[in-house]
């Protein structure tokens, strides 16, 4: 185990340090293929690792050769093994990351780049690494599943920078997983991928951002849609685990904030890139659910980025141009979904909005001795909602189509109706706000 340990940190120093491999890309395999158990797709137990580990220290460094894995029959753990095999672990899943980023790097000098491309390409061919990456998504250790998952992110993005035909276990795993809402940690393991996959697109300096995005969402476009309709339709109070559903809202939140993101500032136009402008309703609709306050303040703070054309601002920051020529398909959806914000606020969604004094705290959640209360209203929350309404009311005012319409002068006209709730709700808010 220590000389196998000594290769592997070896090697992820010159990847580190994007060096040149002496030996062939196939004898890089042996040390860096995890092993996962095929029985219960989990990672191999401890032991199992030990022994792999004692049995790969006998055989000599890199430099000198390397011998197929082996792992004999055990029936003892130990902490130490434990340990060591966890340890080992990580610092394969560093190593295929650290790898992979250098693939991607432009400042990688070209035949190391040629040689660790050809080590990741065997490892997803031969070794099915990706596969065993899904596996431990399972794994009890979090930290152990989150490097699975930031591995997986980039691997997923290689094969789709080269042209790689993308992982059949992986899309089988998310539509398996998404197909429902369901309250497991799977589910969110998919989305947090998804979403990183999308950010290495926008981070990613080639000029064929378009045609990666189309070539990636060609697969998921039909499952987010019905992934959306899920989640957003469901009885949020019936839920056993509500703690798990807050968790895909927010991780779908970013997800979807991604793609209207790609939408805008990459020009595609798919259905799950357009499916909030579709269904404006069921998003709203999370505003009047049972929910903590923080949810909702993501979900107003969300509709205000669409309706600014400000999404993907602070997830993909730089690689987006300041000023977009008019789209005019993505006008007509901003128009439904101001259309959609506007409904709601006449049927008194502002009512379910809280807004008034809170205890304010820094670094915690309890007032220390000696210190008075200090309250004060949510301005965050308030702020957005006035944004989201303004906006609303200022593009439904631009597609109006009569004199009249937009003067909102009957007291009977919709747009009136909003503005006069709007300012009563406001002006609660600031006398509550002062009280």
């Amino acid at each position: 185990m220590k000389v196998f340990c000594e290769v592997l940190e070896e090697l992820y120093k010159k990847v580190l340090l994007g060096a040149t491999l002496e030996n062939d890309s196939h004898d890089y395999i042996f040390y860096l293929n995890p092993a996962v158990s095929d029985q219960d797709c989990s990672t191999a137990t401890s032991l199992e690792w030990a022994n792999t580990c004692r049995i790969q220290g006998r055989h000599q460094p890199i430099s000198v050769g390397v011998a197929p894995i082996a792992v004999a029959p055990v029936c003892l753990k130990t902490n130490s093994q434990m340990s060591g095999s966890r340890e080992v672990m990580l610092l394969q899943l560093t190593v295929i990351k650290v790898m992979t980023t250098r693939i991607l790097s432009v400042k990688t000098e070209f035949h190391a780049k040629e040689q660790y491309r050809d080590v990741i390409k065997i490892l997803l061919e031969s070794a099915k690494v990706d596969s065993k990456l899904i596996c431990m998504f399972q794994n009890s250790d979090k930290l152990l599943s989150h490097m699975a998952a930031q591995c997986l992110a980039l691997l997923l993005y290689f094969q789709l920078r080269e042209k790689i035909t993308l992982s059949n276990s992986w899309i089988a795993f998310c539509q398996k997983n998404l197909s429902e809402c369901s309250e497991s940690n799977k589910a969110i393991y998919c989305l947090w991928t998804l979403t990183a996959i999308i950010k290495e697109i926008f981070k990613d300096s080639c000029s064929q951002k378009t045609e990666i995005l189309k070539q990636f969402l060609t697969h998921f476009d039909t499952i987010f849609e019905v992934f959306y309709n899920s989640l957003l339709s469901q009885h949020f109070e019936n839920c056993r685990d509500t703690s798990k559903i807050v968790n895909i809202l927010m991780c779908f939140l970013e997800l979807l904030e991604l793609l209207i993101a790609s939408r805008i500032h990459l020009k595609l136009h798919f259905t799950c890139q357009r499916i909030l402008f579709l269904k404006p309703s069921c998003m709203l609709e999370v505003i009047t659910w049972p929910i903590q306050a923080f949810v909702k303040r993501k979900v107003i703070i969300f509709l205000k980025k669409c309706l600014l054309c400000k999404v993907g601002e602070d997830l993909c920051r730089g690689s987006v141009p300041a000023l977009m020529p008019p789209d005019h398909h993505v006008a007509v959806d901003m128009l439904a979904l101001a259309n959609a914000v506007l409904q709601a606020v006449n049927s008194g969604l502002l009512k379910t909005l809280s807004v008034y004094e809170k205890h304010s705290f820094f670094g915690g959640d309890e007032v220390q001795p000696g210190c008075e209360h200090i309250t004060s209203p949510d301005h965050v929350i308030l702020r957005a909602a006035s944004l989201v309404i303004m906006k609303s009311l200022e593009i439904k005012f631009q597609n109006c189509s009569s004199a009249s319409e937009m003067k909102g002068n009957s007291p009977d006209s919709f747009c009136m109706q909003c503005v006069i709730i709007y300012l009563t709700v406001i002006h609660n808010y600031q006398i509550s706000g002062l009280v």
